[in-house]
């Protein structure tokens, strides 16, 4: 999949949706367009407006451009952990008629890639946050808050290590002599 086939899509989208939506990327696809190499096979993303209109309509393009997708419209229930404020700072990437697509801030998007933590995860995380360099105390607060603001689950646990090991492994790189090796 190319850059281009996504803008085909939500331009095909745009065509057949009505009434204004709102796209927040995530996962891959918004890897690379924050910075990320890996290219990504598939479109995860946040949309504003759960109606079956729009379902429809989202589902319709996918099966003719044959671009899988993966949306809902609470992304909240990806995880265990939370993702508070979660569209605040979210950069607009592309207006397609009335389908505005944006890019969630970097801190806020890496939490579903902290969740997963698979090889490709710390890839896209490392290649994201060298290429955007978000602010150091504001990414390792709105991590703190997120988990004060989850429900408690086993994840908790898992999400404080993949962090912590997250720092000690690669936050120097990023951010330099400054950033901790433990948040929890």
């Amino acid at each position: 999949m190319t850059k281009k086939d996504i803008d085909r899509f939500f331009e095909e989208f745009a065509k057949r949706c009505a009434r204004p939506v709102e796209i927040y990327l995530t996962g891959g696809i918004a890897a690379w367009f924050l910075g990320g190499n890996r290219p990504t096979r598939d479109i995860d993303f946040a949309v504003s407006d759960g109606s079956e209109e729009v379902a429809r309509s989202l589902d319709q393009v996918s099966r003719e451009l044959k671009i899988p997708i993966q949306y809902s419209d609470d992304i909240q229930r990806w995880g265990m952990i939370n993702l508070p404020a979660l569209y605040e700072g979210a950069a607009l990437h592309k207006k397609f008629g009335g389908v505005a697509v944006y890019l969630l801030a970097p801190e806020k998007w890496a939490i579903g890639k902290l969740n997963r933590y698979l090889e490709s995860d710390l890839e896209d995380l490392t290649n994201v946050f060298r290429k955007q360099k978000p602010e150091l105390q504001k990414t390792l607060d709105y991590w703190g808050r997120a988990l004060r603001e989850s429900p408690a689950s086993p994840q908790q646990s898992l999400f404080k290590h993949q962090v912590n090991h997250f720092l000690k492994n690669y936050g120097k790189s990023i951010w330099g002599e400054d950033c901790p090796e433990k948040l929890f």
